[in-house]
Parts: structure tokens; sequence; C-alpha cells
């Protein structure tokens, strides 16, 4: 099954560099962004014994999280379906020589450079993945080779999830983001061979968007 490329943007060149210059502009943009941050700093620093200093960073976008992941002495490598996106990523201050930006889908088993990391960084994709058998995959690449996984998806259970409904009714139109019961999310992790060791929310109760730090599945 293939997603749409409607739910998974920024084909266009100009597109992506639009979106680094006008994205996180506003108050609450801003105020997300931080808290954003904050989290994954969190979430990054918990122990992984097979932690070999690699994280791929997937979807890289503009390159958001790149000085938190150097601030951490992580060597870097980028992905990321747009081509327009590793381009801005490539360009991004200070970009060491250790590290490389390359297209890539976390639907498909990641480049070579990339396979021998050991942790993983997903943020602001699975809300665009809309179908069960998609997310299972990219939880697959994304855990492979014992990775420990950092990453969001966007909960159900949340003030967001019907405001946005209401608000996409009133206009006609269906809502483009996939939100996920929490029961279906834990399945598909558990189908791809992984487990949850943290769930944080960003806003509890307000916002949709939840970090989960997921690692291997112990074998039963």
């Amino acid at each position: 099954m293939q997603q749409s490329r409607s739910t998974r943007p920024f084909h266009r060149p100009a597109s992506g560099r639009r979106y680094a210059e006008r994205r996180y502009r506003g108050f609450f943009q801003r105020l997300v962004a931080r808290r954003e941050q904050a989290l994954a700093s969190h979430l990054l620093a918990h122990p992984h014994p097979e932690c070999n200093g690699h994280i791929v960073d997937i979807p890289c976008g503009y390159g958001r999280f790149y000085p938190l992941l150097k601030q951490q002495n992580f060597k870097v490598s980028a992905m990321d379906q747009s081509q327009a996106m590793v381009d801005i990523y490539r360009e991004h201050e200070n970009f060491a020589d250790a590290d490389h930006a390359e297209q890539a889908d976390v639907l498909k088993p990641l480049p070579a450079r990339a396979a021998g990391a050991s942790r993983a960084l997903c943020v602001r994709l699975f809300q665009h993945l809309h179908h069960p058998e998609l997310r299972i995959k990219a939880l697959q690449t994304l855990g492979a080779n014992r990775r420990q996984v950092v990453m969001t998806y966007y909960d159900d259970a949340s003030l967001h999830y019907w405001s946005k409904r209401l608000l996409m009714r009133l206009k006609g139109k269906k809502v483009r983001v996939k939100m996920i019961r929490r029961a279906d999310f834990e399945s598909e992790v558990e189908q791809a061979g992984l487990q949850i060791i943290k769930r944080i929310k960003l806003f509890p109760g307000l916002h949709a968007q939840t970090w989960v730090l997921l690692a291997p599945r112990d074998p039963a």
C-alpha cells in the first residue's frame, strides 16, 4: 500500500524553503517548538547500552533538531523523502564533515551509511501515515539494528482531536492528519518488534502530539 504524496509534502524545491522560513513564527508555534526540543533532549538522554553515538534523523526536515543532536555529541545521518529538505539540511551552519544527509524513505530499508546507527529520531511523520500497514513498516525500519527510537505520533485522546474534526467538518473538508487510538499504536509497536519505554504528551489533554521512547522487545 502506497501513501498519498499529498500527505507527505515538500516535493517541490521552493516549498521546503518556504516551510523553513515560515514555520514556527507565531507565539504558540514557538512554544510548541521549545517544548519539542525539551522532550527530544529528555528522551535522547535515556541510557542505551548498545549506543554507538550514531543517530538517524528521519524525516530530518530542514534541520530543526540538528543543533540538539550535536549538543548530545551524535554522529548524524539525516534522511528525508524530500530532496528539497535534504539540500536545506546540508546547508546548516556548522554541518560536520562526519555527518551526512541524503534522500531516503522510511518505508524502505535505510541507505548503507545510516544502517549501522543505534538510535533514530522521527518527529512529525506518523500523523501523515494513514494506514496501519505503513506505520508498522516505518516502525520496523526505525527499529532495525536494535535501535532505540525517539518518535512522535498523534493520539486521538485529546481536545486537539475533537477541535480538528469540528473545524474540518465546518469547512466541509476531511482531516488530513491521522490521529491514532493509543491501543492501536501499542499494537503496531508490538507487531514491529518494539516496546514502549516512555510516553510523554506535548501538552497533556490539549495537543494530540505524543512522544515515545521505543526499544527492541526482548524475546519471550
